[in-house]
């Protein structure tokens, strides 16, 4: 993993301005405009299954209170997935939100992580292989450091038409998804692993399972319809 924070922030110059006006007009837009949007039934993330291979979870957790009152999400789960074999650990958090007219929308861990006092060691934007996905799916993969701990963080933005990893494409597709579908619902799906030593173990126990759990995300996502 290379540290990528230079042109992350070269590419974020020159994109600012042009996204800046683009979401601008769209605001501009959706404040004369009503765009009423269909009542998409809830995906039944709780659905997804506690066995992934030679993973799994002992259940479902809880965010605090008031982190489920600041997110808003319509739906959303929070698990620990163990290997079996090797006994490595994911994190998954995976939150929907129904519509982007009302909320912000998702919160971005590259914010609320450095937020909760994690420093940021490494950052890129990388392509993962999928089932159903002959071009992958582009994640952001952090490497984040707190005292003497070391987490690997995996996340991405999906929903039944697209899948990306920049948080301002969400934003972007908005006007056009509510002119086109008359919706624009959103999920987050976040995985964490703690890393020891170089970290290369801990991406391809991440990889695994994320081949393993995208086609669930999108048979639950996809239910939406």
């Amino acid at each position: 993993m290379t540290n990528a924070g230079g042109l992350l922030r070269s590419g974020a110059r020159g994109l600012f301005v042009p996204v800046s006006v683009i979401l601008v007009m769209q605001a501009a837009a959706l404040h004369v405009l009503s765009i009423p949007e269909r009542d998409l039934p809830i995906p039944g993330l709780h659905k997804l299954p506690l066995e992934l291979g030679q993973w799994h979870s002992p259940g479902e957790e809880a965010l605090e209170s008031s982190v489920t009152e600041y997110l808003k999400p319509d739906e959303y789960i929070l698990r620990d997935y163990v290997d079996k074999g090797t006994g490595a650990s994911v994190n998954l958090f995976v939150a929907y939100f129904k519509s982007l007219q009302k909320t912000y929308g998702p919160h971005s861990p590259r914010i609320c992580l450095p937020g909760a006092g994690w420093l940021v060691r490494s950052s890129t934007v990388s392509s993962i292989q999928v089932p159903g996905r002959a071009e992958g799916i582009p994640v952001n993969e952090y490497v984040l450091e707190k005292s003497a701990e070391r987490i690997l963080v995996l996340y991405w933005y999906q929903n039944d038409r697209n899948v990306w990893a920049e948080e301002f494409q969400a934003k972007l597709k908005l006007l056009p998804d509510l002119i086109r579908y008359r919706r624009s619902d959103v999920s987050l799906i976040r995985l964490i692993t703690p890393v020891r030593g170089a970290g290369a173990a801990e991406l391809a126990n991440c990889l695994v399972f994320t081949r393993l759990i995208f086609p669930m995300l999108v048979e639950r996502i996809d239910s939406t319809h």
